[in-house]
């Protein structure tokens, strides 16, 4: 599985390889900011 997953990966076009870690990228600051979110609710002593 992992090494099909890697076949296809390596198939990619350049550009699409960088949408796709574009989008990675994009997620990650995502989840990042929600956690701050929760954090900051937290030391407030609010519900989450």
């Amino acid at each position: 599985m992992i090494d099909d997953r890697r076949k296809n990966l390596a198939s990619l076009s350049f550009t699409e390889k960088i949408r796709i870690l574009e989008k990675l990228r994009d997620r990650s600051l995502v989840l990042a900011a929600s956690r701050k979110k929760l954090e900051l609710k937290k030391q407030d002593g609010r519900k989450v």
